[in-house]
């Protein structure tokens, strides 16, 4: 008859329990020695080796030919109990068994001497589940059992069992075992079951078993039957989880703000049955994989979920930034997910708000909207404003040959030209007050103080404008309707006394400005010669 491989490869020594050195090493000591307790609790996440290590230890006190803690695993006594068919052994599901009778039939019986081991050992799995009363009633039993009974406890919530109970077990924790540890004994037991597998699908197959040895192995007996060959794809497949190709292609997406191809990629993803969570999921673990091996290097090996080489390739294409700010986000978004009725729409407006900062209030967007700006203005793209004098200065005019009536005249004529202009936009400065504009409506009106921080304000006519670039039509549109546009007017009356004319203009450019834009935008950023 089959036999599941984690049953198939359950330890049945000591030296077989993996990642729990420090319990193991205990429970030896005290059957070497002699001092061997009354009641135990064993407490930690599925899979880590609970009942296994419940087990040998119960067959470790009661083998006759015990060494060094370790059980023989050929007398009669340890036969019959890797069988499951020694009678001193006795396994109870408290799950299933939780009531004040259960208790008492097993307080009942356990008077009785054992039929042919030194101790009969309870292992109780899974005790959080007893009833208020079932813990009441097994408590002066535990406490003070005969000298042939042992119990052992095992539970995955150690907060739900009450304090009296705690106080009477010697408490081990079981940790989590590593990915390391899981991947070598999965290679070592697809070896064993002529299970062809390459090394990457091993890792991602002890990734998944999140610390717990018995769901690795499930997890490689579910891909066996899937194909002769296992490749990573084929684990992606079955676990429905994203390959690394397409999830680095999904993040350098998102680090070039191409809105189009993102929505692109997760619109395949979910034709590819891919899960929402399990993207989310994926994404985290990647960001957080290269934010770790750039902060701490490579001695961040041992720490990584992927292969170190995978990371050192990706972690130099992103800053730390944009990755700190999207693994912030994505966390947010993982904690709204499970309770929205659209999960995708959340993804696609999370990613989106990432590549477009100015529709997101929240300050690591202003934040990374300040960075953009501190880079171009770095690299020399931007120049800062400076305004020229109207009169030249007799001095220099003179120094240089040309102080004469005729360029007096003409200066004077500017002069009077620009204050007539000043008079006619009533002495503002500009940017002073669109400056103030914003600062005024951040916090009442995040929204539109986003769109209208991408503005280029100006006087123009005695009317009050605000210039957006062909490509930004919609902030002008969304500024433009009624509401939006009298609270603007109301604020910039209030801020200059004047009552303007508001006018949300698209900037125009000459037909040459828009040739030259259609050739970069088909043959790329090249350099056109007149």
């Amino acid at each position: 008859m089959y036999q599941s491989l984690y049953r198939k490869y359950r330890p049945k020594s000591f030296c077989e329990v993996l990642g729990q050195n420090h319990i193991v090493r205990t429970l030896k000591n005290q059957i070497k020695s002699g001092r061997i307790g009354h009641a135990y609790l064993f407490c930690g996440t599925r899979g880590t080796g609970k009942t296994s290590v419940a087990k040998i230890f119960a067959k470790a006190v009661n083998c006759p030919n015990s060494v060094d803690g370790e059980p023989c695993n050929k007398c009669q006594i340890c036969e019959s109990a890797n069988n499951n068919s020694l009678m001193d052994i006795i396994e109870i599901d408290a799950a299933s068994n939780n009531s004040v009778d259960d208790v008492r039939e097993l307080r009942d019986n356990i008077i009785y001497a054992p039929s042919s081991c030194k101790y009969k050992v309870y292992i109780i799995d899974e005790v959080h589940m007893l009833s208020g009363s079932a813990f009441n009633a097994l408590l002066k039993t535990l406490e003070e059992p005969p000298q042939h009974a042992i119990f052992i406890l095992a539970t995955t919530e150690p907060n739900k069992i009450p304090a009296t109970i705690l106080s009477r077990c010697q408490r081990f924790d079981f940790k989590r075992i590593s990915s390391k540890v899981i991947s070598q004994n999965i290679k070592k037991i697809a070896e064993d079951s002529q299970i062809n597998i390459d090394g990457k699908a091993i890792a991602l197959i002890a990734k998944h078993g999140n610390g717990s040895m018995r769901d690795a192995i499930s997890i490689l007996e579910q891909c066996a039957s899937y194909s002769d060959v296992l490749t990573y794809d084929d684990v992606c497949d079955i676990l429905g989880t994203v390959n690394d190709d397409t999830l680095f292609a999904l993040v350098n997406s998102l680090n070039d703000r191409d809105g189009k191809e993102i929505i692109k990629q997760i619109d395949k993803l979910m034709l590819y049955g891919i899960d929402v969570n399990n993207l989310v999921k994926a994404l985290l673990s990647f960001l957080r994989d290269v934010i770790v091996y750039k902060t701490c290097g490579d001695e961040s090996e041992e720490i990584l979920e992927t292969e170190i080489n995978d990371v050192i390739e990706k972690a130099s294409l992103f800053d730390m930034a944009f990755l700190s700010n999207a693994l912030e986000k994505l966390i947010d978004l993982q904690g709204k997910i499970r309770y929205a009725q659209s999960p995708r729409i959340m993804l696609e407006i999370t990613l989106l708000k990432l590549i477009n900062p100015e529709i997101s209030p929240d300050i690591d967007s202003i934040l990374d909207r300040l960075n953009k700006l501190e880079n171009v203005i770095k690299s020399g793209k931007m120049m800062p404003f400076v305004e020229k004098d109207i009169v030249a200065n007799d001095k220099t005019l003179k120094s240089e040959g040309v102080f004469d009536d005729v360029v007096i005249k003409k200066e004077a004529k500017k002069t009077d030209d620009i204050v007539d202009k000043v008079d006619k936009n009533i002495e503002i400065n500009v940017n002073e007050v669109f400056k103030k504009l914003l600062s005024m409506i951040m916090k009442d009106r995040p929204m539109i103080f986003s769109f209208l921080s991408l503005g280029k304000p100006y006087l123009k006519d005695g009317n009050f404008v605000i210039e957006y670039p062909k490509e930004h039509v919609f902030y002008k549109e969304e500024l433009n309707k009624i509401e939006n546009k009298d609270y603007i007017k109301d604020v910039i009356k209030r801020l200059t006394g004047n009552d303007y004319n508001i006018v949300f203009a698209i900037e125009e450019k000459n037909e040459d400005e828009q040739l030259i834009e259609a050739v970069k935008k088909y043959f790329g950023d090249v350099e056109i010669i007149d």
